[in-house]
């Protein structure tokens, strides 16, 4: 009874003889004690129908009923998908028709599964604390023509919702330029963001607004992409260790212009999103929507701004294929009655929402768009981007354990990041350290030793959930200073590094700095012990950006990946689907929140996107 009226309250065509409006409800309790386990529903769409069977988790799928658990079924294409169409029309059979049995499961879960197999479907939304019917033109059409292919130029549910995603950058905290040699890295993120919104198009057509890469905008037709090159990854399936080499060159070629003819960074950035884009297209699903990208980390200073990107992209890209789930709702908190003990509800501000399964999917396309950017990336940076946390990083080949491990316990530390603003070349950086230890390998070999024990002595102590906070605070800016002298010996500090330094280490701050990254430029990392009083660290920033350096008060070691939660009762008291199907030949760009995520500025982007509702992290 629960189950039919929680459809019939949300407006599905139920048939359930307990139900009021029931035509033979009178009939029905003449001669049956009862009104039965099993139920059927209508949504008036098959295609919406076979979505919500496939959505469910707790209900089991099959084709006859009679077992003593829950059961759901589409007759059209089980139990009758042997009948003729017509027939099954004459005798008053819906092809959208979904039967329903409930077994001995908690009612309760029976229907926090059903709410989320509907809302994954795309047949209801959350709003108002409560979930309700998307009214769409779409939905309404079907409904009255009985049509059961999909919409031509149509978008799917999941495509006329927006999606905001975000990501961290990274910041390697000991062991750069060592970690090239085997030494251990310690990466961690960092609370300065990469934030991509998509909005649903109507077009066919593809679109992506590069904010921080020359405001850049592109726009392709999606017929004219080089399908015929394409070797779709199906959903179960890994993408190769190798990138299809044919579908990149097809893109460089066909889909873009030439390099020289795009902003500094953009080409690679391109070729990224249509790399995970087509390959993730399978079964003639080619999603057509507009993303814009915006971060609050700067580009190309050596704090992961490519992964944070590449975490966005391949998010985004996920959802909208239909490759992650965004998980149910937790229940929430009651109180103990006769018979049920009640449920506690504990929240955790969103933090572990997004289960290992979807971190780890989001993962492994993350580093696919990586290898695209990079060529040969070790997967720090994303895996960063996608967990958060800190890691610490052995590459392999090197006759020791190697690979990433999480760093458990870590605990978050205030650091002030500043951007140097002088390039840097990280290839020559690291062939100059590869020289010089050919060169003098006794030498640099001791100095790659004394960073593998700094590395060592912190990973130890971030982990230690007894080591006092005031005792970590003194051995990290201890073990800064002892590694940035190392670098220096390295030769791959640089005199604006050095100018920072002084100037953190100078009276009244006297804080401990080191550089990040390659060196040779990029950024430096100072940290900022608790009790730092905020006018002291207000006097430094000025005092650092009188000689025009970028300055970013951060944390390292938070949350990492992100999903704007789509159960928010309101997102800016904007509608999540469009209330009417656009027209088809508009391809308007820019949903409900596109205006104003584009417009607000960096230094507020922030706390705006936190404002916007519940965020789901990794």
């Amino acid at each position: 009874m629960l189950v039919a009226q929680l459809l019939s309250r949300l407006g599905f065509v139920t048939h359930y003889p307990g139900l009021p409006n029931h035509p033979d409800k009178d009939v029905h309790e003449r001669i049956a004690d009862g009104y039965g386990a099993v139920l059927s529903f209508e949504t008036g769409d098959k295609g919406l129908s076979e979505r919500i069977v496939g959505a469910t988790r707790l209900w089991g799928i099959s084709v006859s009923f009679g077992c003593v658990n829950s059961l759901i079924s589409m007759p059209c294409v089980m139990s009758h998908a042997s009948i003729d169409p017509a027939t099954r029309a004459a005798r008053g059979l819906p092809e959208d028709l979904i039967r329903l049995c409930v077994g001995i499961e908690d009612p309760a879960d029976l229907i926090d599964d059903l709410q989320h197999a509907l809302l994954e479907a795309g047949a209801v939304m959350f709003a108002a604390n409560d979930y309700v019917r998307i009214p769409t033109s779409i939905n309404r059409a079907v409904e009255k023509l009985a049509i059961s292919e999909p919409i031509r130029g149509g978008a799917r549910p999941r495509e006329n919702r927006e999606w905001f995603v975000s990501a961290p950058g990274k910041v390697i905290l000991f062991g750069e330029h060592a970690v090239v040699h085997g030494v251990t890295a310690i990466a961690a993120s960092v609370d300065l963001r990469c934030y991509g919104l998509t909005s649903p198009r109507h077009d066919k057509k593809l679109s992506i607004h590069l904010s921080d890469i020359g405001n850049h905008t592109h726009e392709w037709d999606l017929d004219d992409l080089p399908w015929d090159v394409v070797t779709p990854i199906h959903p179960g399936e890994a993408h190769s260790d190798q990138l299809d080499q044919k579908l990149m060159d097809a893109i460089s070629t066909r889909a873009l212009p030439p390099a020289s003819e795009l902003p500094s960074k953009a080409h690679g950035a391109l070729v990224a999103f249509l790399y995970l884009y087509m390959s993730l297209a399978h079964g003639g699903e080619r999603p057509s929507f507009h993303i814009i990208i915006r971060s609050t980390l700067p580009v190309g200073a050596g704090l992961g701004s490519s992964a944070s990107y590449s975490a966005c992209v391949a998010t985004a890209l996920l959802l909208l294929h239909q490759r992650v789930n965004v998980p149910p709702l937790p229940a929430p908190t009651r109180q103990a009655a006769k018979d049920d003990p009640g449920h506690v509800h504990i929240s955790h501000q969103g933090r572990r929402a997004l289960p290992p399964d979807v971190a780890d999917e989001v993962n492994r396309w993350a580093f696919v768009a990586e290898k695209v950017l990079h060529g040969n990336p070790s997967g720090v940076d994303n895996s960063v981007a996608v967990f958060g946390g800190a890691l610490a990083y052995t590459r392999p080949g090197f006759g020791k354990k190697s690979g990433m491990e999480p760093i458990q316990g870590f605990k978050s530390l205030r650091f002030l990041l500043v951007d140097s603003k002088v390039p840097r070349d990280t290839k020559k950086l690291v062939a100059g350290v590869a020289m010089k230890k050919a060169e003098d390998p006794e030498v640099v070999g001791k100095i790659l030793d004394a960073i593998q024990s700094i590395g060592d002595e912190a990973r130890r102590a971030l982990a230690d959930p007894e080591l006092s906070r005031t005792s970590l605070l003194s051995a990290i800016s201890a073990l800064i200073d002892e590694n940035h002298a190392h670098l220096v010996s390295l030769g791959v500090s640089h005199p604006s590094l050095e100018t920072i330094r002084a100037t953190t280490a100078s009276q009244p701050f006297g804080l401990s700095t080191k550089l990040t990254g390659a060196g040779g430029g990029g950024c430096a990392v100072t940290l900022v012990p608790d009790e730092f009083a905020e006018s002291s660290l207000q006097a430094l920033i000025s005092a650092l950006e009188s000689h025009k350096f970028g300055t970013y008060s951060t944390s390292v070691g938070g949350s990492g990946l992100g999903i704007l939660s789509p159960y928010n009762q309101d997102v800016q008291n904007a509608p999540v689907t469009p209330p009417e199907t656009p027209d088809q030949e508009s391809g308007a760009r820019g949903g409900s929140l596109c205006g104003a995520f584009e417009s607000v500025s960096v230094s507020s982007l922030p706390k705006w996107a936190e404002d916007l509702g519940r965020w789901l992290y990794v």
